[in-house]
């Protein structure tokens, strides 16, 4: 609602009244008041949770090219495809024909989504925060209720919302179909009590590992296509020259290499939860290292990002 309001002029008579002419008898200018009223908000305040809520629905119906052009929903409908389509297919045969590809397990299926991960974290994380800063609009999302770390824990959640459903929910149809599939799927859950745990804690980790190295990045441009490649590049050159390193070394604290070589982290980590008798993926640098070490490298390159994200955007107006 408003309100309008002329201050009269030397001579003019006032009028609370719209309408009347409220004219000074010497035929000067006058001035009107109109009282149109003010109203306290009645509605409900939602507050902090809420805009943070709505920014992470925001940043995922982005990234997922949801009211964008057909273009953008290319790779995400690859990247799911990819991911659904193997372990359905696998599951409908085992279904049809008997038990068949018993090779196919949680361990190379988690092989098998890495690049996947890879792939969407580097296309996702710049289209989260690139646009935000191209087209200058941090200083209308700082102005309201959430603060910069309210916008990183959006962005955050967000972008390990869409990892998740692929580090996680293959994994899990898989589970249900070998529990389905199973001569006695009760004995089969009482003999396997721990397969769900260990797929949210490896889809966990490595939904955490690659949004914040992509995130990072993302923050330092605002161009996308620039981002993403810089992510998949940097991943891939800092591995081969942490090989490299390693190749020239004969010292015993080479070993410890494979802590730095990021590309081969979620490896060593599929392998240690699952503790299959033979590893899959990439092989160790050295002699293999306790896994414990390396949930302890997702942690530091959690904090570390997270450290740097939020500094850089302390700098934003």
């Amino acid at each position: 609602m408003s309100s309008r309001c002329w201050q009269p002029t030397e001579g003019a008579t006032v009028s609370s009244v719209p309408g009347e002419a409220g004219a000074a008898q010497s035929g000067g200018r006058y001035g009107e008041v109109f009282d149109r009223g003010y109203q306290h908000y009645e509605g409900r305040r939602e507050g902090r949770a809420h805009a943070v809520r709505a920014l992470t629905w925001y940043s995922v119906r982005r990234a997922l090219g949801v009211k964008k052009r057909w273009t953008a929903k290319i790779i995400p409908i690859f990247l799911y495809a990819a991911s659904f389509l193997p372990v359905a297919v696998i599951i409908g045969i085992r279904a049809l024909v008997g038990p068949v590809a018993e090779g196919f397990n949680y361990s190379t299926l988690y092989i098998a989504l890495s690049p996947l991960l890879l792939i969407f974290a580097a296309a996702a994380a710049p289209e989260m925060l690139c646009d935000d800063r191209r087209e200058n609009v941090l200083p209308l999302y700082f102005s309201r209720a959430i603060t910069r770390s309210d916008y990183l824990l959006a962005k955050i959640a967000a972008l390990g919302i869409l990892l998740g459903s692929i580090a996680i929910l293959p994994p899990l149809l898989l589970f249900i179909g070998n529990v389905l599939l199973a001569d006695s799927p009760l004995t089969y859950l009482r003999e396997q009590p721990d397969e769900v745990g260990r797929i949210l804690a490896t889809g966990t980790l490595l939904s955490i590992f690659y949004a914040a190295i992509g995130l990072v990045i993302a923050s330092f441009t605002a161009r996308k296509g620039v981002a993403a490649a810089i992510y998949i590049g940097f991943i891939t050159i800092e591995t081969a020259i942490v090989q490299a390193l390693a190749s020239a070394i004969t010292a015993s604290w080479r070993d410890f290499l494979d802590l730095i070589s990021l590309a081969d982290v979620p490896d060593r980590i599929i392998n240690w939860i699952f503790g299959g008798a033979t590893a899959v993926g990439s092989p160790p640098i050295g002699a293999p290292l306790q896994g414990w070490l390396y949930l302890l490298v997702v942690a530091a390159v959690a904090a570390i990002c997270g450290v740097v994200m939020y500094q850089r955007y302390l700098a934003e107006d």
